[in-house]
């Protein structure tokens, strides 16, 4: 199902919906998911940082797989 789809139907769901205590509840998860989609200026400087670290090669980062392939060889000692 595309996100068209999902919306259109979510759409048809909430014309017919009289509950004003769902109403309200579903507004304020969208309002909260709105407001958590953006990054504040320290959680850009943050993500920034890790960038300046990786690309510099300071921190390497590995795969999932390449992670529990390497934790399971250091347990195996």
């Amino acid at each position: 199902m595309t996100a068209i789809d999902l919306r259109a139907e979510i759409l048809q769901l909430l014309q017919k919906e009289e509950s004003t205590g769902l109403l309200e509840r579903i507004r304020s998860l969208l309002k909260r998911q709105q407001d958590t989609d953006q990054l504040n200026e320290e959680e850009l400087a943050e993500l920034r940082e890790i960038e300046r670290r990786q690309e510099s090669g300071e921190d390497a980062y590995v795969s999932m797989e390449e992670a529990m392939r390497m934790a399971r060889g250091a347990l195996k000692g």
